[in-house]
C-alpha cells in the first residue's frame, strides 16, 4: 500500500524513498548500486544525502578492516 508521492510530504517522502531503495537494493544489487551512483550524481532525490553518508561510510569501514587487519597480523606474527 505504497502512497502517490503527491500524497506525501517532507519525512514521510523520505521514508517512502529509502524503502523503495532498499527494496529495489535487495532484489538487483548489481544494477541497483550503478543506478544510485546516477541518482547520487543528480542531486535531486530526497535520499541524496542518505545515499552519499552510506557511501562514504562504507569506504571508511573498507579502510578500517584492511588497517585492523594488518595491525593484527602484524601484531601476533611479531
Amino acid at each position: 500500500m505504497s502512497a502517490s508521492p503527491d500524497d506525501l510530504h517532507g519525512t514521510e517522502l523520505l521514508v517512502e524513498e529509502i524503502k523503495d531503495e532498499a527494496g529495489q537494493l535487495v532484489h538487483h544489487p548489481v544494477a541497483e548500486m550503478k543506478r544510485l551512483r546516477g541518482v547520487a550524481a543528480d542531486g535531486e532525490s530526497a535520499a541524496t544525502p542518505l545515499i552519499l553518508f552510506v557511501g562514504v561510510a562504507l569506504a571508511l569501514l573498507a579502510i578500517v578492516a584492511v588497517v585492523m587487519t594488518v595491525l593484527f597480523v602484524v601484531y601476533y606474527e611479531g
